[in-house]
């Protein structure tokens, strides 16, 4: 049997105090990786992601610890992610805080788009979850392509 992943696409409101119900299908695999415990970071296109804490601690061994801070882009890229960090727990409605800084991040409002990426969840605002799957449909064919191309090279070489 394969491993839990997150699945499927749900629209909530955030209540007055800026807390998220999370989907019960997706509070059940938040509670069996890491007991409810998540990190809220800011996502590349201007969505909110939000990874199990045990997911984000591997994300951080593979990929942010093992980039050498003497590069620019290496900083950047390394502080997109710890400048908007948030540790938060579940309470016991299943809800998370969101803060300021990430909703204004993400231009969340009250409306709520959130999309399952396999191991970890996106928060959208509808507005720019609307604009970028307008752009996934538009290059679709040609990044399928690109990719395969890669994968290609890869399988050819590797070494690299």
């Amino acid at each position: 049997m394969g491993k839990i992943r997150f699945r499927g696409f749900f629209q909530h409101t955030l209540d007055d105090r800026n807390r998220l119900a999370i989907p019960s299908r997706f509070r059940n695999i938040l509670l069996k990786e890491s007991r409810g415990k998540v990190v809220l970071t800011p996502g590349y296109d201007y969505e909110i992601a939000v990874y199990p804490l045990s997911t984000w601690e591997k994300f951080e061994e593979s990929e942010l610890l093992t980039l050498s801070m003497d590069y620019l882009q290496s900083r950047r890229y390394r502080r997109h992610f710890t400048f908007g960090i948030k540790e938060d727990q579940l309470d016991v409605q299943g809800r998370i805080l969101i803060p300021d800084f990430l909703l204004q991040h993400s231009n969340i409002k009250k409306n709520v788009i959130i999309v399952g990426e396999i191991d970890y969840i996106e928060l959208w605002s509808p507005e720019n979850y609307e604009k970028f799957v307008n752009e996934i449909n538009k290059f679709y064919a040609q990044d399928s392509e690109n990719i395969e191309r890669l994968r290609r090279r890869k399988d050819e070489n590797p070494g690299r």
